[in-house]
């Protein structure tokens, strides 16, 4: 053996996968779990050093003989039909099933040619294990995104699994992949994210009143579809949302219903938040709650290291027509704006402050059909932001 060959030996013998759930098992049943893998690899009619060396790791992460791995590769070049009978009875009916199955499928692409045949082993391995459409659905998701090691997609679909028990695959069977390859497990804005979160601002002009709080610039545009995806899938890792079991958006400790997926262009796909049609991602974002617009203005302000706030404008009236010109007017002499959030505060003529709601072209409540909603924490309406300054 070349000294090359010998450190490359010396130094799988000393790697393992310190987190495998196998390594509570019974032996019979790891020689099972490895049997299975063993299969796939001669596939191909060829054990490759990768497929080798993922199989030593497997080995040295049970605590058995690295020895044994001849018999493992023996085993794929003549397998044996009462030893693959043993292991579907063993895992059939287990949660290691699925750990074997992201195994299998890392195995099988470890040499970076995931074949047809391989494939139709892992095939066959789903029905035989009885794994539904789903879960496999899921764990093919899992497995691609541990062997490109996507952090990002890993923590959208493990992110809150800590607190809610409702993913179909648990994120505590993969720690050994997570340890292993030192995936980053945290979600970070992309670069194409960050551009999308940029924001136009204008200094209106108004029939009477102004912006409150002391803000000078208010946003060209409702915020977009594409820019309020991007917060909800935040807010659903860091668990400030989640979905309940009829399918809705809830505030996660509330539960109050705080965004309204029927009444917008926005769906939720393999638990992250995507446009119904790529052509909607420009237009406004529709069926957000007040709750979860107030929730969004601080999260892009902490990103931006900015001060925003929804709009809201003081006008002073004397009498009741008066209010009703403003109230079903347009705030703006230049930028008439409807079926958004707004608070319309106003003062008497004592100059006692108190605020108009809601109003017909300037809803402080509900937008439209709030019938649908039960909860009256939620609107179906879209939103902009105002430009506070920072001293503010």
């Amino acid at each position: 053996m070349s000294a090359l060959s010998l450190l490359k030996k010396v130094k799988v013998q000393t790697l393992s996968f310190e987190k495998h759930p196998c390594r509570e098992l019974e032996q019979e049943q790891m020689i099972h779990y490895l049997n299975g893998l063993a299969l796939i690899t001669n596939e191909d009619e060829t054990v490759c050093e990768k497929e080798r060396e993922y199989l030593s790791i497997l080995i040295n992460s049970f605590g058995l003989s690295e020895d044994m791995l001849e018999t493992f590769v023996n085993f794929a070049e003549n397998p044996d039909e009462k030893l693959i009978l043993d292991m579907m009875q063993s895992f059939a009916t287990k949660d290691i099933k699925y750990v074997f199955m992201v195994d299998a499928m890392m195995i099988a692409s470890i040499d970076g040619n995931f074949d047809e045949n391989e494939k139709a082993i892992i095939n066959e391995y789903f029905e035989m294990f009885k794994i539904t459409p789903d879960e496999a659905k899921d764990l093919r998701y899992i497995y691609e995104m541990f062997y490109t090691q996507n952090g990002n997609a890993l923590y959208r679909y493990f992110g809150k699994q800590d607190k809610y028990d409702i993913f179909l695959i648990k994120k505590e069977l993969f720690e050994y992949l997570i340890d292993y390859y030192k995936i980053d497990f945290t979600y970070e804005l992309k670069e194409d994210e960050k551009k999308i979160l940029t924001f136009e601002f204008f200094k209106p002009t108004f029939q009477k009143g102004t912006l409150g709080d002391g803000a000078k610039e208010i946003m060209t545009k409702p915020i977009s579809n594409v820019q309020f995806c991007i917060y909800l899938n935040s807010a659903l890792l860091n668990k400030e949302i989640e979905i309940d079991g009829n399918g809705k958006v809830v505030d996660s400790k509330s539960k109050n219903i705080v965004f309204d997926l029927s009444n917008s262009d926005i769906k939720l796909d393999n638990n992250e938040f995507i446009l119904n049609d790529i052509k909607n991602e420009n237009k406004k974002v529709n069926g957000v709650t007040l709750k979860l617009a107030k929730k969004f203005i601080n999260w892009i302000g902490e990103y931006n290291n900015e001060k925003y706030a929804l709009p809201h404008f003081f006008v002073n009236y004397h009498s009741d027509q008066d209010s009703d010109n403003y109230i079903y007017g347009s705030v703006f002499k230049d930028y008439p704006i409807s079926k958004e959030f707004y608070y319309t505060s106003a003062k008497n003529k004592n100059n006692e402050g108190f605020r108009i709601s809601p109003s017909k072209t300037i809803p402080h409540f509900f937008a439209s059909n709030p019938s649908k909603i039960t909860d009256k924490s939620t609107a179906i309406a879209s939103f902009r932001m105002m430009k506070l300054s920072k001293e503010s």
